[in-house]
């Protein structure tokens, strides 16, 4: 903040985009724009926090530690952590994500914060807040998470909702190492949704993969959509899906169970089509709310799910969020109402908050009381009271750009994007009213603006006008006039110092040439403040005419310009300053057309981003500034520093959209572009400064004086009902009745026409029209007279002037010319249009010939047989590229090496031998291309291709050969095809000749005409006829003077033909040709004699009766001739229709002949097709194989990278638990040291003090233990109780260690400073014992931690183990798939033979093997020989077989008895003798060993007796010297006996003090010393049982030895 002033936060409203969170058991939080708000919910009081960066992102809260955090919105944010209700920063956290945070979560009652990033690294990071340390970061593990939830049971787990996806995160820890582990949850399919599984394909492109690749690729059956989760009690996960599923997740085992099933048969009707948006565990219940405005809530009974109870709500609810002592609801709605559900209290739901949604346009305020009146995107009216309360709204039902309130009275005006000026009264803050309205644009209204006083309201829309109303609720709004402004407005602004003095009006203007946001043209006119008269007055369309017009210009082009007292103010983003303009002294004349050029007098470098806006206060002392950072400044206008300042909005919304001054300077209200809130906040500035602020009360007087009487005109206005045009000035006002709601959409149309919805301009133009219409009425009549009059004498001269030359009548040259150029310049724009089209019809034309027709080497054409509707086609070929052509060339230059390689090596059949050898074999690759002998000499065997190349090499050949055979067909065709062309022409002949006969015999018949039909002929569907046109044909004058020009020489050449005296010799003689033509004799008749027709046959004369005779033979001898002929003619008739018949019959046969050629030509293209297919198909497994193996190459890669950091981490962490074992073995030792340095510690003590003491010295308090909270297994859905932290054990331990170190617990004859040093020794010993406690859970940790990564790296190592099986077996498939080729065979039908067994789907792959049918009928009648040999054999057989099993029982009963016998000689050889019978059996002579033997026993005999007797005696005297000791012994017992019973006496005493101080004591001993009498037996009978092993083990050996020292007779011979 600068030194000069504050700006504090007032209030804030908004709409919470973000989530809505418990801070505590009864207030909520959300964010506001750039700052988060607090809602208790039981006084619905809000406070406003504000945020200390750049706006509020992600937002969460832990209830249990009392805090919340929230990442800002900047780049590089940062995550600030508070608690609640102190608002104290906990910490910054600072990582590097370099946009922004998409989800924050919060521990329960623990230390880590889970966050989530955006683009472009989707980081899963997680912190401990508390440290401020950024633990571990896990990349990309974000990319469609919209929700992290931590297990509130369990702080090292939390859940991660995406999209489409759920994964449970657990949290291990290694000492301070922490790691995050993710578990992905299969989500279940949902039923009949998997998509048919798609075929596989085939192409021609050898280097296609795509196809094969897809083809390959299993179908992915849709599963469920999670939309929510929620935590139970018992560390389950209830999600609730899109599609109506409720299920229960273990995040353990990971299994998942469906709660809820909208398709099964017992469904819950209610929630069959139910869309679950949340869910949250209520009163021992499942609350679920969802795109319904209904709230369920669900119970569980058994393993039967019930609806319990239902809520109606007034709208859907979005989000349900339960407090931390789950006693209260919270219903949150898209629309922004809060609500409130406390079953306890009552079952109602309530409403606590009601923020509609959208984002506020714009916000004014009015009033001494600061009233504020917003205006939402959405065409609502809201009134706001000065501590930010709802008071009321109007919905306008239209889309509005702006507000202004009026100084003088409780209205505003509004401007709509159809171009209306509405005025709602406000006057009632519960019920606004809209009482008047105005039409002025067709376009949006851009700028609305009062001046100081009140007087006049200024508005602007996107044309060149600047209206001007009169804004006294008396004058009932009325439009005054309007101005032109040179160019586009950008700012309008006005400034009246004083009530009386001119309003003076600055409008920025932009010109065509600058920017759409800058600007350097300024307008300033002035408007008198008692009404328009002298000088100003208004033209009959409503423009002004103002005097005092002043244009300026400034050097740089300003982006906004605010006008003061004597100057202006303006923001330069050019030059990122603010700068202050003074007016010269001469600058406000008279309408002058010429522009001043204005220099800033002060300059003031800002930082503004983008289009800044300035405000200047109503008393023209503060200048506010505004921006797209979202920052308020406020700068007294005196110096232009900063006074203060204050972040309102976020910059990455847009910053601040809007911002209003108070009518007092003292507070302002703001608008964010895109947040959704609207700021008020009140400026406080120093007592130096606002002294000179207090002019501003001679203002506030005159605005009161003129308050008073223009309210009560406003509020004694109607409201508005329905447009009723009225006359004069009025004619623009609409009046409505009253209503909450004001639709005004029927007026708002963009797209009506001007004359159905005119502006006050247009309707002030009609009035003017039907005003000259009236006062010219008369006048209008005597000129149309006088037309009439001078029509007439037009007409006249026109008559006369018909003989005179036309140039007498252009009495205008010029603009005959001027016309005549017009006239010739549309019709050249007609003709350019026309010729355009033309020419694009001809590119169109030329492309389509080009790409379907001239690419064809051979065009499509066929050939119709004559006398049937056979037709055959040919085959359309497209000429090769030089790039086939040349694959050709290498492919054939690669065969010819390769077969001179083959003959050079020796091979008698290789894999390049020519197609030709194997011709007469019925499985070769040529088939019936062989056979119409264009088999191909490069081709491979089809047992031969073993690598990619070559089998695309075969493509290659095959196609060729394709298109040779089709070539050879086209040979063919072409034959035919001219052959048709020469029958059609004989045809033709013949008929010519036919039509001659037929005319000569009068016959009239249509003879048969063939032609060749479009299909046989398709060029011509080229050529257009000029009978197609049907269209005049135009002619340029080039074309019609080349017309008349041949029409001229053909007159004058006909002219010149009329005077040859040769032509009419010619014509004059011989009919005019030089040929004599041949008599028809049919036509020739012979005419009766004159008097055969005068004089009947009585008065013939005999010359005539012999002439009439002759006449009569002459008839009969012409009439036999014509006959003769006649019948000449015929037969001549018949003859040549004959021969058209056989010609034409005989082109069918061969056409016939030629559609079976075809049919062998296309089935041998179809079989080189199929081949060609086959290979492809080949080509792509073998590419997709290869595809498979990089990948697998590359997933052994990153495991291989991957395990060995998991091996350098692995290292890392053993080391870690060695290191810590040390350190707990260090401690242990020095704990067992306590114990042994016990009894030195207070050596100086006697020792019964000792004993005591260190009983007491192992004594231990007894500790109060948490039980762990038992779950009821029926409803899984128990309440979250809000746990307090369990306390520490050794603070427990030490409390009540308090209770055992005070003085009266210490033994009698103890000092108390002894008792003090015992104190303190004993709390280090029970502090060392709690510490070994915790390093031994740690440790346990720490080990299992090690020993779970210990597992992953076995896995990963069986994983790469895995994978190189997978790549071994992936390459030998291939190698496999190479060595064994699909063949294409082609055999006779009727020639193979199948096995009778079932051949369905799966044995279709079943491998055959292919004979000829004569080997296979040889091998049935060897088989049948076979057989019959075969029975002979065996009942030969049978007979010996029975003798030969007799035999063998026999000899299996003698081989029985042979081993009894070498079983009892094997015993008897391995009979064991002692070394005497050894010797025994040696022995020459037994009986002298015997004796000798006896003699040495006597001797032993005797020296035995002689020892007897000397131990006897030396026994004798130690029995003497006993028995005198026991006398002695006898002696003093008896003096014992006496002092007994006063020893037992005290020994009694002792044992009953004992016994009362430390029985505890003494039972610890003893059970130490049981322990260890324990210990020591087990230990004995250890090392007993120890001992006989090794003694059994001895005894082995011995007999081992034994055995090797003395070996038996028999294992000597078998060794």
């Amino acid at each position: 903040m600068s030194k000069f002033g504050s700006l504090d936060i007032s209030w804030i409203q908004g709409f919470p985009r973000d989530n809505v969170e418990f801070v505590s058991s009864n207030t909520v939080c959300y964010a506001c724009g750039a700052h988060i708000c607090f809602l208790h919910l039981e006084t619905e009081r809000r406070s406003v926090f504000q945020s200390p960066g750049s706006g509020v992102g992600a937002l969460t809260t832990d209830c249990r530690s009392g805090t919340f955090a929230f990442s800002e919105r900047d780049l590089n944010p940062s995550i600030y952590v508070y608690n609640f209700p102190q608002l104290e920063l906990k910490n910054e956290l600072k990582g590097n994500t370099p946009l922004d945070y998409t989800s924050l979560t919060l521990s329960d009652g623990g230390p880590f914060l889970v966050s989530c990033s955006s683009l472009p690294d989707y980081s899963i990071t997680l912190w401990n807040w508390e440290k401020a340390e950024l633990i571990c970061v896990q990349p990309q593990a974000g990319r469609d998470v919209i929700h992290l939830a931590f297990n509130p049971m369990n702080c090292f787990q939390l859940c991660a909702l995406g999209t489409t996806t759920l994964t449970v995160w657990n949290i291990e820890r290694c000492g301070s190492f922490h790691l995050l582990k993710p578990r992905a949850i299969q989500l279940p399919e949902i039923p009949d949704s998997s998509s048919e599984k798609p075929t596989l394909t085939s192409t021609k492109d050898p280097n296609c993969i795509s196809q094969i690749l897809a083809a390959l690729s299993e179908p992915t059956a849709a599963r469920v959509t999670p939309s929510t989760i929620c935590w139970t009690a018992t560390s389950h996960l209830c999600v609730g899906c899109a599609e109506g599923y409720v299920l229960l997740v273990d995040p353990e085992s990971l299994s998942v169970s469906a709660l809820v099933d909208p398709n099964a048969a017992d469904a819950i009707p209610e929630l069959k089509n139910f869309y679950f948006q949340s869910l949250a565990i209520y009163s021992d219940g499942l609350v679920a709310v969802g795109k319904e405005s209904v709230m369920h809530c669900l119970q569980t009974k058994g393993t039967q799910i019930s609806i319990t109870q239902t809520w109606e709500l007034e709208r859907p609810v979005s989000t349900a969020v339960v407090s931390p002592n789950n006693s209260t609801v919270l219903l949150f709605t898209n629309t922004g109402q809060f609500y409130v559900l406390n079953a306890k209290k009552s079952n109602q739901i309530e409403k606590v908050l009601d923020i509609l949604s959208g984002d506020f346009l714009t916000a004014a305020l009015f009033s001494d009381k600061n009233i504020c009146v917003s205006l939402r995107d959405s065409g609502v009216l809201q009134l706001w009271s000065s501590n930010g309360t709802y008071l009321t709204s109007l919905s306008l039902e239209a889309e509005v750009t702006n507000i202004t309130c009026s100084p003088i009275a409780h209205y505003a005006a509004l401007g709509t994007a159809s171009g209306k000026i509405l005025f709602v009264d406000l006057n009632y803050e519960k019920q606004l009213r809209l009482v008047h309205q105005v039409y002025l644009y067709h376009t949006a209204v851009d700028h609305l603006v009062f001046d100081q006083e009140g007087r006049y309201l200024f508005c602007s829309g996107l044309d060149s006008h600047v209206f001007v109303i009169d804004g006294r609720p008396s004058a009932k709004f009325s439009v005054v006039g309007y101005v032109e402004v040179p160019g586009r407005i950008l700012s309008l602004s006005t400034q009246c110092a004083s009530r009386g003095e001119d309003v003076k009006v600055l409008a920025l203007c932009a010109s065509q040439e600058e920017k759409k946001d800058e600007g350097s043209l300024l307008l300033i006119f002035f408007l008198p403040f008692k009404g328009l008269g002298g000088f100003f007055t208004v033209e009959r369309n409503g423009c002004l005419n103002i005097p005092r017009v002043t244009r300026l210009k400034v050097q740089v082009p300003l982006t906004s310009c605010i006008l003061g007292v004597g100057e202006a103010f303006g923001y330069c983003h050019r030059k990122k300053s603010l700068q202050r303009f003074q007016f010269p002294e001469d600058s406000f004349g008279f309408i002058s057309k010429k522009r001043v050029q204005l220099t800033p007098k002060d300059e003031v470098n800002i930082q503004l981003p983008g289009r800044a806006t300035l405000l200047l206060s109503p008393d023209s002392m503060l200048l506010a500034s505004v921006g797209r950072q979202g920052i308020l400044q406020i700068r007294p206008t005196s110096s232009m520093e900063l006074c203060c300042e204050l972040r309102c909005h976020s910059r990455r919304l847009g910053g601040i959209r809007s911002v209003s001054f108070s009518t007092d300077s003292h507070t302002v209200v703001t608008t964010g572009a895109d947040d959704g809130s609207l700021l008020c906040s009140k400026i406080k500035i120093e007592d130096a400064i606002m002294s000179s602020f207090k002019n501003h009360e001679i203002r506030a007087q005159s605005l009161r004086t003129s308050f008073i009487s223009e309210n009560p005109s406003l509020i004694n206005l109607p409201s508005l009902i329905q447009e009723t045009p009225v006359s004069g000035e009025k004619s623009e006002e609409t009046e409505l009745s009253p209503t909450a709601s004001v639709d005004v959409t029927e007026e708002d149309e963009h797209d009506l026409p001007p004359a159905s919805n005119p502006t006050w301009l247009e309707k002030r133009d009609t009035e003017i029209d039907k005003e000259d219409e009236i006062n010219y009425a008369e006048q209008k009549k005597n000129i149309r007279e006088t037309m009439k009059e001078l029509r007439e004498i037009v007409q006249k001269m026109m008559l006369e002037n018909e003989t005179l030359p036309i140039k007498m009548f252009n009495l205008d040259v010029e603009e005959q010319k001027r016309m005549d150029a017009r006239v010739e310049e549309a019709a050249q724009k007609v003709k350019a249009e026309i010729e355009q089209g033309i020419l694009e019809k001809q590119y169109q034309r030329d492309v389509l010939k080009r790409e379907c027709w001239d690419c064809f080497l051979i065009k499509p054409r066929s050939i119709n047989a004559f006398h049937s509707k056979l037709a055959v086609q040919n085959y359309p070929l497209k000429a090769r590229t030089e790039k086939e052509l040349e694959d050709i060339r290498r492919v054939q230059n690669m065969r010819m090496i390769e077969k001179s390689a083959g003959k050079l090596i020796g091979l008698k059949k290789s894999s390049s031998e020519p197609e030709e050898d194997h011709m007469e074999e019925s499985a070769d690759s040529v088939g019936l291309a062989a056979l119409l002998a264009q088999a191909n000499t490069y081709l491979y065997d089809q047992f031969s291709m073993q690598t990619v190349e070559q089998r695309i090499n075969q493509i290659i050949l095959l196609q060729d050969l394709i298109y040779g055979i089709r070539m050879a067909f086209n040979s063919d065709f072409e034959a035919l095809f001219k052959r048709k062309l020469k029958e059609i022409k004989l045809v033709v002949d013949m008929n010519k000749n036919i039509r001659d006969i037929m005319l000569e015999l009068a016959i009239k018949q249509t003879l048969w005409e063939p032609s060749l039909t479009d299909m046989e002929w398709p060029e011509r569907l080229f050529i257009v006829e000029d009978s197609e046109i049907k269209a005049e044909k135009y002619l340029t004058p080039e074309q019609k003077a080349e017309e008349e020009r041949l029409r001229l020489e053909r007159e004058a050449r006909l002219a010149a033909h009329k005077d040859d005296s040769r032509e009419r010799a010619l014509n004059d003689m011989m009919g005019g040709v030089l040929e004599v033509k041949k008599v028809d004799i049919l036509k020739v008749e012979i005419y009766p004699p004159d008097f055969s027709l005068t004089k009947p046959p009585i008065q013939w004369s005999e010359d005539e009766k012999k002439a009439f005779k002759e006449y009569e033979k002459n008839v009969r001898d012409l009439n036999e001739e014509k006959e003769l002929y006649k019948r000449g003619l015929e037969f001549e008739m018949k003859k040549l229709q004959e021969i058209i018949k056989e010609s034409t019959d005989k082109f069918d046969e061969s056409l016939t002949k030629l559609f079976e050629k075809k049919l062998k030509f296309t089935a041998a293209i179809y079989q080189e097709e199929l081949k060609i297919s086959y290979l492809a198909e080949s080509v792509h497994t073998i590419e997709a194989m290869n595809h498979q193996e990089r990948e697998l190459k590359l997933k052994l890669e990153q495991l291989l990278a991957q395990k060995v950091n998991t091996e350098k981490d692995l290292s890392g962490y053993k080391d870690t638990v060695e290191q810590f074992e040390f350190e707990y073995e260090n401690i242990v030792a020095e704990d067992k040291n306590l114990d042994k340095e016990f009894r030195k510690e207070f050596a100086d003590l006697p020792k019964f003090l000792i004993d005591q003491l260190y009983k007491q010295f192992k004594r231990r308090p007894r500790v109060q233990r948490l039980r762990g909270l038992s779950m009821d297994a029926a409803n899984i859905f128990k309440p979250q109780r809000l746990n307090v932290p369990a306390p520490d054990g050794l603070s427990q331990i030490l409390a009540a260690m308090e209770e055992m170190d005070a003085p009266e617990n210490m033994p009698k004859g103890l000092t108390l400073p002894f008792w003090e040093r015992f104190c303190v020794v004993r709390k280090t010993k029970v502090e060392s014992e709690q510490k070994i406690k915790v390093h031994a859970l740690e440790l346990a940790e720490m080990q299992a931690f090690l020993q779970r990564r210990i597992d992953e790296d076995n896995a990963a190592q069986e994983e790469i183990k895995q994978h190189f099986e997978d790549l071994r077996s992936l390459r030998s498939r291939r190698d496999q798939y190479l060595m064994d080729p699909m063949i294409q065979v082609v055999l006779p039908q009727g020639q193979v033979e199948t096995s009778t067994l079932d051949l369905t789907a799966e044995k279709a792959e079943t491998d055959f093997i292919l004979l000829d049918r004569k080997v296979v009928d040889e091998v049935k009648e060897k088989i049948m020989r076979v057989a019959e040999q075969k029975i002979t054999y065996m009942e030969a057989h049978g007979a010996v077989r029975k003798e030969i099993i007799q035999l063998e029982w026999e000899h299996r009963v003698l081989d029985k008895k042979i081993e009894d016998l070498h079983e009892k000689k094997k015993e008897i050889k391995m009979l064991r003798l002692s070394k005497e019978d050894l010797e025994y059996l040696s022995m020459k002579d037994p009986k002298a060993h015997e004796l000798d033997k006896i003699s040495k026993l006597e001797k032993s005999i005797a020296f035995m007796k002689r020892t007897h007797k000397r131990a006897i005696h030396r026994r004798m005297k130690k029995v003497k010297q006993i028995n005198k000791k026991i006398s002695m012994v006898g002696e003093s017992s008896s003096g014992i006996q006496k002092d007994l019973p006063e020893m037992q006496a005290s020994v009694a005493e002792l044992r009953h003090i004992y016994e009362a101080s430390a029985t505890e004591a003494n039972e610890a001993a003893e059970r130490e010393e049981r322990y260890l009498e324990i210990v020591q037996r087990r230990n004995l009978r250890d090392l007993a049982r120890a001992k006989s092993d090794e003694l059994d083990l001895l005894r082995k050996e011995v007999e081992r030895l034994e055995r090797r020292n003395f070996p038996s007779l028999d294992q000597l011979k078998y060794s």
